[in-house]
């Protein structure tokens, strides 16, 4: 049975989304072009997305962060050779505006909520619309990524921002996997901030800030666990500001067992003039700029001396299900991600609605990945019926997975 997935389901799956508004409410208060508009037309004007940060000092360190992110990836991207920058998420920037004023082709992909809001807003406010286009994927799932850009045929720049913060160890190396992939069929580059966006958060509010830079760096960090749906923003792609030297050679390797190499480019030496320095003193000003120093942005390219097998493909979501007993007996194939996991969310809550189910059996024998969104939805389930859930046939790449959320995970052999 088909069920059609809302935007209650779809955000519940995925609340990560939610950084993104924030984001372009912090665009918005530092004066980047558009972001205003977009605001409105999101019908954020209120700011909620802002209201757990606390005081006003917390928002402006963070819309410091944001708009130094934004600029400076803009300028990279410009600076960079390649004249279709694919941004990975995409969010509800207005990144696509600036770079086809520029002749850019820009592709923006995010998930599925956040496409089908932010597309139609872009389009209807780009002066070259024809240069745009906007996919849902999900970053983890290589089959989309691959669709989004089947018709292009020239280098790409690939950018990430913000997002690898937000991953597991399991979906950190499945994306970072996925842009080799892309970077092996297209060529080109990819830029980002983000191993070294926490170092960005420290500098820039110690640097503005001082001695009361402690409590507000905590604060943004509670805030963005909490959008995030309870993340703990920590993998080996993401650098430790405890120990800086040692965790970047953790980065490096893992992307040297991808077949990658970073370049580390100075982000003061590429940092444009920021509108926010309006709402800062000289002397912040100064000590902002120089603190930037310490900071880099990350160029990744293929490695020539390293060629690693290409992703397998595999097989798309199936989801087939009977009820016996008040047992939902439910057989999941392929792979669970943000783009699937709505569904088994949408067919579980409409079943329960009309049925009695005391607790879940899933067959995971053709199960072949489950990223976080999905055991969100199942950890949702679990705790939402009597007798919880039971895997079967569980395959030791998922069940290493499962391990944490469901403590064991409870599992056993189909009777069959």
């Amino acid at each position: 049975m088909n069920y059609k997935v809302d935007y209650s389901t779809q955000s519940r799956t995925n609340p990560v989304f939610f950084t993104a508004k924030t984001a372009i409410c912090l665009m918005a208060r530092a004066g980047i072009p558009d972001a205003t508009e977009i605001v409105h037309r999101l019908e954020l004007e209120d700011n909620q997305p802002l209201q757990s940060m606390a005081d006003s000092d917390t928002v402006l360190g963070n819309a410091i962060v944001v708009e130094a992110k934004y600029r400076t990836m803009c300028r990279l991207i410009e600076d960079c050779g390649y004249r279709v920058c694919v941004d990975l998420p995409c969010g509800y920037t207005p990144k696509a505006l600036h770079l086809t004023q520029k002749d850019f082709r820009f592709v923006g992909l995010d998930l599925p909520i956040v496409i089908q809001e932010i597309a139609p807003i872009i389009r209807s406010l780009a002066n070259r619309s024809e240069l745009t286009t906007f996919c849902e994927v999900d970053a983890t799932n290589y089959e989309s990524l691959e669709k989004a850009l089947r018709d292009i045929d020239e280098p790409l720049c690939i950018t990430t921002e913000g997002m690898m913060i937000y991953f597991t160890e399991n979906e950190v190396n499945t994306v970072i996997a996925n842009v080799r992939n892309l970077l092996e069929v297209h060529g080109g580059y990819w830029i980002t901030p983000d191993p070294e966006v926490k170092l960005q958060f420290i500098e820039t509010f110690r640097s503005v800030f001082g001695e009361s830079s402690l409590d507000k760096l905590t604060t943004t960090g509670n805030a963005a666990i909490k959008q995030s749906g309870g993340t703990n923003l920590s993998n080996s792609f993401i650098l430790d500001a405890a120990d800086v030297i040692g965790s970047r050679k953790t980065a490096e390797s893992l992307l040297a067992k991808h077949g990658l190499k970073a370049e580390r480019v100075n982000l003061a030496e590429h940092m444009p003039e920021l509108s926010v320095y309006s709402q800062l003193t000289s002397e912040q000003i100064l000590r902002f700029k120089e603190a930037m120093r310490r900071c880099n942005y990350w160029i990744i390219a293929l490695d020539a001396t390293r060629k690693l097998k290409a992703i397998q493909k595999q097989r798309p979501f199936e989801m087939s299900y009977t009820i016996e007993n008040g047992i939902l007996r439910l057989t999941l194939r392929g792979r669970i991600d943000s783009i699937s996991a709505p569904k088994i969310l949408t067919a579980w809550e409409s079943e329960k609605v009309v049925n009695v189910i005391d607790g879940v059996e899933i067959d995971c024998s053709a199960l072949e990945y489950i990223s976080s969104a999905g055991v969100r939805v199942l950890s949702d389930i679990h705790g939402s019926c009597k007798r919880g859930v039971e895997f079967l046939n569980v395959n030791p790449s998922v069940a290493e997975i499962l391990v944490g959320p469901f403590v064991g995970p409870q599992q056993k052999k189909s009777p069959n």
